[in-house]
């Protein structure tokens, strides 16, 4: 019988949660019992599992490295949400308080800085520049898309090709790098290397796109933080977007709403009175199948590991 994901890279995660303890050091100060804490009350991992499954397509002479990537970007992650904490001013994460809401402000900026300082030691003796310009550039992008991202709060004339670009930097790059850079520290050949990395843009897509759906059909409890932050904060969202597209009443309504929020449980009524949902879902799945594609000439057992990631995304919102 064929392992599940979690029981085929069970001892890497193990070792991966020893590196990350050794890097950030708990017990030592707030700021890095709150970083630590934040990796071990974290979500499902995705990044690094994808990195751990990528590396094993390379020689185990290379595992060390891998793992320093998997750490370093999931602490990246990491550092990224505790700053999008701040910026929407939330007060819940995966039905906790956030860093920002128990230890204030400038802990909170501490923490963010704390996990990206810690990041890139765990990268600093892999001997690769392509490895380095990669990671230095993936930085650059996701501080553009977060401001990217706080310039169009409730700016309802953006366009989907713009909701494209940030959700590629807030959630796509991340995944697509931890794909990219483990193939650099495995050595793996070039051409597998842009396919996995083109898988990643798919699957990342996708993600995001069916995490901001669950933001309007998913319960407090499921998310993790409260319902319709997305729109409470101003983020249109590909429901919104599409809706708007093809309903010149919702059109005017979001108009309204941008200027003043009185209106949000009408808005949010109609929406989910319409199939913009369904039709957001069915972009998720095009995505999906072109992720399908890119792997189509990776060999077994990583192949079927992430077609079994992409079926499982498939059916989140089931």
């Amino acid at each position: 019988m064929n392992k599940n994901i979690r029981a085929y890279v069970k001892t890497d995660l193990n070792d991966l949660e020893a590196l990350i303890k050794i890097a950030l050091q708990p017990d030592k100060s707030i700021v890095s019992n709150e970083s630590f804490d934040l990796y071990i009350t974290g979500g499902k991992k995705l990044r690094p599992i994808l990195s751990i499954l990528v590396g094993k397509l390379g020689a185990n002479e290379h595992r060390s490295s891998i793992l320093h990537t998997a750490a370093s970007l999931e602490l990246i992650h990491m550092a990224s949400l505790v700053h999008d904490d701040i910026i929407d001013d939330s007060n819940l994460r995966r039905n906790r308080k956030t860093t920002y809401y128990k230890h204030g402000y400038f802990q909170a900026i501490n923490t963010g800085n704390y996990l990206i300082s810690s990041a890139i030691r765990l990268v600093s003796d892999i001997h690769n520049p392509k490895f380095h310009q990669s990671y230095s550039s993936m930085i650059k992008k996701i501080v553009t898309g977060e401001l990217f991202q706080f310039d169009t709060q409730f700016d309802d004339s953006q366009t989907i090709d713009d909701y494209y670009e940030k959700i590629y930097k807030k959630t796509a790059l991340l995944i697509m790098l931890s794909i990219e850079l483990s193939a650099y520290a495995g050595h793996i050949s070039d051409e597998k290397r842009k396919k996995l990395t083109d898988f990643g843009y798919n699957i990342g897509m996708s993600f995001q796109i069916i995490d901001d759906c669950l933001d309007y059909t998913a319960t407090k409890k499921t998310l993790g933080k409260p319902s319709f932050s997305d729109l409470e904060n101003g983020h249109y969202t590909l429901p919104v977007l599409l809706l708007r597209d093809k309903d010149s009443h919702f059109k005017e309504m979001l108009h309204v709403y941008s200027i003043d929020q009185s209106s949000k449980e009408a808005l949010i009524e109609y929406l989910l009175n319409s199939d913009a949902i369904e039709s957001s879902k069915r972009v998720s799945d095009e995505f999906l199948d072109k992720a399908l594609v890119n792997i189509e000439d990776i060999e077994d057992p990583i192949k079927r590991y992430l077609s079994e990631m992409v079926e499982k995304l498939r059916t989140r919102l089931n």
